[in-house]
């Protein structure tokens, strides 16, 4: 085996297990400013250098052709699993430590925006239809009062009859209760 081959790949598996060092106890790597910035991205990680633990600069080329021979899972194996994965978990592990949580990605904020706005777009939509049923009970009891013949005094007990039912609707459109 070459000698670069054979270096190359003791950096690869120095790295691996370096990662899961990181995911077991991040409190311990948290203010290693250098590594912190190697994990945020592929490159960064391939840049890193670490002598005490035999982990040289590569290439990501390097890296990604060496961990699909070295590991199962690849360099990225697309269900979740893979070298680079162990990168991302040991960022968030180290921003968890940190921050006391983990930086969501824009495309899983997204997911969670859209999820909310479809959330509220439902009740939204659900309210409208129940609101609109009130108005059209309404209208059909008006309707009703004016073409009756009634006194006053029946008026009124129908007014206060109606009022109490459309005012118990409204509050259960506008806060779920009677």
């Amino acid at each position: 085996m070459k000698k670069n081959k054979e270096t190359n790949q003791k950096t690869i598996l120095a790295t691996e297990a370096l990662l899961l060092e990181i995911i077991k106890s991040p409190d311990e790597f948290k203010n290693n400013d250098d590594l912190v910035k190697a994990l945020k991205s592929q490159g960064g990680l391939a840049k890193y250098e670490n002598v005490e633990r035999h982990i040289g600069v590569v290439s990501i080329n390097t890296v990604k052709t060496h961990s699909d021979l070295l590991f199962d899972d690849g360099f990225d194996d697309g269900r979740g699993g893979g070298f680079d994965v162990l990168r991302i978990n040991a960022r968030n592990a180290i921003e968890k430590a940190l921050k006391g949580k983990i930086k969501k990605s824009n495309e899983e904020s997204a997911r969670q925006k859209l999820t909310s706005a479809e959330e509220t777009l439902a009740i939204t939509q659900q309210s409208n239809f129940l609101l609109n049923t009130v108005i059209k009970e309404m209208r059909s009891h008006l309707k009703a009062m004016a073409l009756q013949d009634w006194t006053e005094e029946e008026r009124l007990k129908r007014y206060k009859d109606i009022n109490k039912k459309v005012e118990a609707q409204l509050n259960y459109v506008n806060h779920g209760e009677v």
